[in-house]
């Protein structure tokens, strides 16, 4: 019975997991203004726009502003909600113990750090790979795993200069974000992340 009980816990969390990445590419297109005919930008809309539409008139612009803001406030909070639906229900599902309510804002934080850190964190290793496997791969998601790494190999570079032709600040980087969500993960009272 216990290995039911924990694979269905896997699928629970996989299915949030899938949704809140999903979420937090969409946020991290538009912030970094990748173009909504961008076929990544298309993917990522058409995945989410029946859960992101419906709330955009709350945040709806004036007609004098015709720019595009760079923040998808509607995307960030349908996150929320997910992330919230998601410790709740864990709660009431899955843990025996009796867990403080108050609790559930907690873990909701700590999962809007950690999930941006690994979306970052794994963007980074599939750029290191590309980079020794086809370091000439054009693709339309290598355009957007550039746009979403290349701040971060920037400030590695301050960080730490290439040392005689060797550039160590996607390792540099890997690291630190792996230490964020160690020291996030390990700081909560229960583990549910």
């Amino acid at each position: 019975m216990r290995g039911l009980i924990v694979i269905s816990y896997f699928l629970f969390t996989l299915v949030f997991s899938l949704l809140t990445f999903i979420l937090w590419a969409r946020i991290a297109l538009r912030y970094l203004r990748i173009s909504p005919l961008h076929p990544v930008s298309q993917a990522i809309n058409n995945l989410t726009n029946p859960v992101v539409l419906p709330f955009e008139h709350f945040f709806a612009h004036t007609k004098k502003k015709r720019r595009v803001n760079r923040y998808d406030w509607a995307c960030f909070c349908i996150l929320i909600l997910v992330e919230l639906l998601k410790f709740t229900s864990i709660a009431a599902l899955f843990i025996n113990q009796n867990l403080s309510w108050g609790f559930i804002p907690l873990y909701t934080l700590a999962d809007l750090i950690v999930e941006p850190c690994n979306l970052l964190f794994y963007a980074l290793i599939i750029r290191m790979v590309m980079s020794f496997v086809n370091p000439r791969w054009h693709h339309p998601v290598a355009d957007v795993i550039r746009a979403l790494t290349d701040p971060l190999l920037h400030l590695g570079h301050r960080i730490i200069p290439n040392i005689s032709g060797f550039d160590f600040s996607p390792y540099l980087m890997l690291v630190l974000l792996k230490i964020i969500t160690i020291y996030i993960d390990a700081s909560l009272p229960l583990h549910l992340i």
